[in-house]
């Protein structure tokens, strides 16, 4: 219904760019030539940098599927962010060719000169072009469009419908279910009445709400519209019962199934890369950071807080499966209050516990962790069982963010919430609404930002670090 028209609106959108910036590389060529102006690569490179443009915008096409939904709604913010992206990749591609063909000089003139006009035209085009695009392609293959279903359902569905009217889809009206209350707007008709109403309307596609309708009701109106020559087409409100947003179909012969939310890292393909991050991270940690970093955790507490090096705890990990996370120990020994989470200025934390707690340098042992692979450098942080259980009567949602390894820094706390959130069920409600984004959301670009941006706050510790 939507879909194909979408995925075709986006194709044509990323061949237009592409067409675009290769004839504005390709003019820009002709006018230094024709001119003489110096920074004009030499020889056959001009053409080496033309095969560069051309696998940029290719990988720009393919990235413009994420923005399918929405390309002819974007705002000015995500016409900026999605213009940036664009240029960051052309970007990648040039310097690529550059370092490989050497050029130096002169050249880079011309190359400077090709990004900016190259992110002016992407910057136009992306605000300009897919709804004329649109308007384009649709304007001779409108869908005028019936709702059977009732009143709420037919109009929630309406004004959906009419946010995408730029893919030709246009909501005539509804036709309720036998016995329905009648509200306003006033219906097309009643369902006995389907054949005169489909004519009289001009209606070429129906949407049914199969739910309201009994199986004799179906048939008769399965029967008009093909009598009638018009589309049939079934929905179903997702977010009907449990209020969530439904993320994801998947269509396996005959069934169909809804998620509540995509995962990334069921994917086989996705698992092995980031557990591939995963070694790449901690192996060089845990053979040259972690002895001389134990050595020195060691002397301080021989001289502030005598006890085990090492603190193990049990936590609940991937699957709710149950393991000891490893950690510096950097309060008193106090097995009576373990279960208490810190707070600011806590007694229990000795001196060099606290510069350890700030700078997240007590987490380094957990990269053991990782290489046994109970955890991640990077996802949801794992809590104490008893605060599992304890956030989750707060946040119906909360087990969500345990359908992948918990990590040793995540997005939460790469955007700075850390510290206590007991008695603060707001604070905790935004610190789990992250790790679920961070489920939903999941990349390998994710996890190296998230990284970049732990690795600035241990030598720069927000506020909320203690």
């Amino acid at each position: 219904m939507l879909k194909h028209r979408q995925d075709g609106l986006v194709f044509l959108h990323g061949l237009a760019l592409q067409a675009g910036i290769i004839a504005l590389f390709l003019g820009l060529v002709a006018t230094y030539r024709h001119h003489h102006w110096s920074g004009l690569p030499d020889g056959l490179s001009w053409t080496t940098y033309l095969l560069g443009i051309v696998l940029a915008m290719t990988w720009n096409l393919h990235a413009l599927q994420a923005y399918a939904v929405r390309l002819c709604g974007l705002d000015v913010r995500e016409v900026v962010r999605l213009t940036r992206q664009q240029l960051y990749r052309l970007m990648a591609a040039l310097f690529a060719v550059g370092f490989l063909t050497q050029e130096q000089g002169g050249s880079r003139t011309f190359v400077l000169t090709f990004v900016l006009l190259a992110g002016f035209s992407l910057l136009v085009l992306n605000s300009a072009l897919p709804r004329r695009l649109a308007a384009f392609l649709f304007r001779s293959s409108r869908m005028r469009t019936a709702v059977l279903a009732g009143a709420g359902e037919a109009g929630q569905l309406g004004e959906w419908l009419a946010e995408r009217e730029y893919l030709g889809q246009v909501v005539v009206g509804y036709v309720p279910p036998p016995g329905a209350e009648q509200v306003s707007p006033p219906p097309l008709g009643e369902l006995r009445d389907l054949r005169r109403t489909l004519r009289d309307e001009a209606i070429n596609q129906v949407v049914v709400n199969r739910r309201q309708f009994t199986p004799a009701q179906m048939g008769f109106i399965l029967a008009e519209a093909e009598r009638a020559g018009c589309r049939v087409r079934y929905f179903v409100d997702l977010c009907e019962g449990h209020g969530g947003e439904s993320m994801e179909v998947e269509c396996q012969e005959r069934y169909a199934f809804a998620a509540e939310a995509p995962e990334p890292l069921d994917n086989p393909v996705n698992g092995l890369l980031k557990r591939a991050l995963d070694l790449a991270v901690a192996l060089p940690v845990v053979c040259f950071v972690l002895p001389p970093l134990t050595f020195v955790v060691w002397a301080a507490q021989r001289l502030q807080s005598p006890g085990p090096v090492f603190y193990r705890q049990e936590r609940s990990g991937l699957n709710r499966r149950h393991f000891h996370i490893f950690k510096y120990r950097t309060m008193h020994v106090c097995p009576a209050l373990e279960a208490r989470q810190a707070t600011r200025g806590d007694a229990r934390v000795y001196g060099f516990g606290g510069f350890l707690r700030k700078t997240s340098l007590d987490e380094v042992p957990q990269f053991l962790n990782v290489l046994l692979g109970e955890m991640s450098v990077s996802g949801p942080r794992p809590h104490l069982l008893e605060h599992d259980r304890q956030f989750a009567s707060l946040v119906p949602a909360y087990y969500q963010r345990q359908f992948v390894k918990p990590g040793i820094t995540g997005l939460a706390q790469s955007e700075g919430f850390r510290g206590e959130v007991a008695g603060r069920p707001e604070l905790l409600r935004q610190r789990i609404a992250h790790d679920l984004r961070y489920v939903k959301r999941w990349s390998l670009v994710l996890d190296l930002r998230i990284l970049a941006a732990t690795a600035r706050q241990v030598l720069r510790p927000p506020p909320t670090a203690y």
